[in-house]
């Protein structure tokens, strides 16, 4: 007997085809990534305080000549709050407190806020949002922690105006390591972060900051100076520019903070 198929329509044709393929195929899916180890680095707690040195100097170009102001203070750094921000994300509020190093009552002095999102770490202060981590950590990587705002504006500095944060590039430059500080804390695991490099004959901009893991912020460092070399010399740049910046700067800051305790 011979048997014979009706020619089946070209779109119920295709249909059947696809799924045949489309069952089987099994469906892969990426395996979601755990950046749980980096987010330490960068914790968000309540009512966590940590506690500062920070020595603080100013360049000031007085009718005396250029005159560095030192103080050194205590620094209480807490997350206070959490809140939903206008994207939906957690926001946290902290507080700066600070007082003499010998002791003494407490000042209030700003407040900042802190998210933590899959890709970086923000902290906003001074209505300046930095861009502090970006996740996955790497050797090596890079990117522009002042992407939120003109980097080329200036800052009021010892009464003077200074584009502070000109030019920085953000870089991871270790990862897991140990660490002592100069205060005596030892750590397992830190990461540097190199954030400027810049030295040449009428600016300095050096400036680093370190993290600990299940800790954050431990230590940083800015070196934000400039000259014309009028004060030091006449605004002869050849008898200037090897010259140390201790002799030649005529307005700029140098800050250090570092943890003493939490």
């Amino acid at each position: 007997m011979l048997i014979t198929f009706a020619p089946m329509p070209k779109f119920i044709f295709s249909s059947f085809v696809l799924l045949l393929l489309i069952s089987g195929c099994k469906e892969e899916v990426a395996p979601q990534a755990d950046f749980s180890a980096d987010f330490a680095y960068f914790p968000l707690e309540l009512n966590q305080p940590k506690f500062y040195r920070l020595d603080s100097i100013i360049v000031q170009n007085t009718v005396r000549g250029v005159v560095y102001d030192t103080i050194t203070l205590e620094v209480r750094e807490t997350l206070v709050e959490s809140f939903t921000a206008v994207d939906g994300m957690t926001e946290f509020r902290g507080e700066r407190w600070d007082r003499p190093l010998a002791g003494g009552a407490w000042r209030f002095r700003q407040t900042f806020t802190a998210r933590r999102t899959n890709q970086l770490a923000v902290r906003t202060e001074d209505n300046l949002a930095f861009t502090k981590l970006t996740f996955p950590l790497r050797d090596e990587k890079s990117w522009d922690g002042h992407a939120a705002f003109d980097d080329t504006q200036d800052i009021v500095v010892g009464g003077e105006f200074l584009d502070v944060f000109f030019d920085w590039n953000y870089r991871y430059d270790s990862i897991n390591v140990q660490k002592t500080l100069s205060t005596g804390l030892s750590f397992d695991q830190t990461t540097l972060i190199t954030q400027a490099e810049t030295n040449n004959l009428i600016d300095l901009r050096s400036a680093y900051e370190i993290y600990a893991s299940g800790v954050g912020l431990v230590e940083r460092f800015i070196d934000a100076r400039h000259t014309q070399c009028r004060v030091c010399c006449g605004g002869d740049t050849e008898s200037c520019i090897d010259l140390p910046w201790d002799e030649k700067a005529e307005k700029g800051f140098i800050l250090k903070q570092v943890l003493l305790r939490r």
